[in-house]
């Protein structure tokens, strides 16, 4: 799809002229083009060829919509490669789009795969005011820069409600099912869109300070405010980044806490086990023996057998208890001290509000 803006004196703001007229047009000095294509047909990537003559590289560069930022100068026009962000917050899924720039002394041609309401807001504006078209296409690109930078602080702003929400769940001791996917998912897209935000920068301080004739005056002024917004969000990127790493780290250590915790009550549970096992194995064998029902067993017919071997039995585990309580390490037979006891680390916060880290002893709850 293709929209065009032309800026005739004598006519004022002209909407979609004829694609006929295009090289008219750009041939006046006093008149100025905005051509912008979204999804370009073959035959609307062909207008770029002629009439505005671009070179054959940058209409390459213009279809491969992979490309990292950039700018390149080519004489008589600028191709300035940038990203675009799409975040949609009810879904959380964000997503990088190419935008490029060919920017000429009296043209503008920005191509871009599929839809963009950084470049519908600046079309609405002039539609309705033409001032900002007046002033030439660089300034017009410096609007849609802008645009398109602040559609980044909707993206700042989740990410920071996000990383306060993992914080406080650390914070709390609580550690949810799906935590480790959220982080893993929030650091992917804080890297993505610091790769993306890194090379743009570059591409706007190059702009900014004025580096091509082409963008030079109002154009490079209203970049460089543009410039420091970049460098706020990528300090704002980093900050998060080294949070949802410790927030990362903090939910790690409380699932690792709680497998320790684990792994001790199931010791504590072993080790009676093993005191009963260890008691009742001479037991076992006795009534064993006595099971077998052999015909020369002289026991087995004597009037007080039965009483006798009850007595033995309870002799036998009341000695056994008695030895084991005796020659084994106290700890093995008795319970541990703090059995009622839970030992956590854990990180709260102070009434100041500041968080620490140290050993905490609860009641168990039984």
């Amino acid at each position: 799809m293709l929209k065009a803006f032309a800026w005739i004196p004598e006519s004022g703001l002209v909407a979609d002229p004829p694609r006929e007229k295009f090289a008219e047009i750009i041939a006046r000095d006093d008149a100025f083009l905005w051509v912008d294509m979204e999804g370009a047909t073959p035959s609307e990537i062909a207008l770029l060829r002629k009439p505005f003559g671009v070179s054959p590289a940058a209409v390459d560069e213009c279809r491969d919509y992979r490309s990292l930022p950039k700018v390149e100068d080519f004489g008589s026009y600028l191709l300035v490669t940038l990203h675009r962000v799409q975040f949609d917050e009810r879904s959380r899924e964000m997503h990088l789009r190419e935008i490029d720039f060919v920017l000429s002394r009296n043209w503008l041609v920005t191509v871009r795969e599929d839809s963009s309401t950084s470049v519908e807001q600046v079309l609405n504006r002039i539609r309705g005011n033409d001032a900002l078209v007046r002033e030439g296409p660089g300034r017009l690109m410096a609007e849609i820069i802008e645009v398109i930078t602040s559609r980044y602080f909707p993206m700042i702003e989740f990410l920071e409600r996000e990383v306060d929400v993992l914080e406080e769940a650390m914070l709390e001791g609580r550690r949810g099912g799906d935590a480790f996917g959220r982080i893993l998912a929030l650091r992917r897209s804080v890297v993505a869109l610091r790769r993306s935000i890194v090379p743009q920068r570059e591409v706007i301080h190059r702009l900014a300070k004025e580096e091509f004739p082409l963008a030079r005056g109002t154009t490079a002024l209203h970049l460089r405010g543009t410039h420091d917004e970049l460098y706020w969000i990528l300090t704002e990127l980093e900050i998060h980044r080294e949070l949802l790493t410790s927030a990362f780290e903090g939910h790690a250590a409380i699932g690792a806490n709680r497998l320790a915790e684990i792994s001790n009550r199931m010791n504590l549970v072993m080790e009676k086990l093993t005191r009963f096992t260890t008691i009742f194995m001479p037991l076992t064998l006795i009534t064993g023996i006595y099971g077998m029902n052999f015909d020369h067993m002289p026991e087995l017919r004597w009037k007080w057998s039965y009483p006798a071997l009850l007595a033995v039995l309870l002799a036998s585990g009341f000695a056994l208890s008695w030895y084991f309580r005796k020659t084994l390490p106290r700890e093995f037979l008795a319970l541990p001290e703090d059995q009622d006891k839970r030992v956590q680390t854990r990180i709260w916060k102070r009434p100041g509000g500041t968080a620490a880290t140290g050993v905490r002893v609860r009641e168990k709850k039984e």
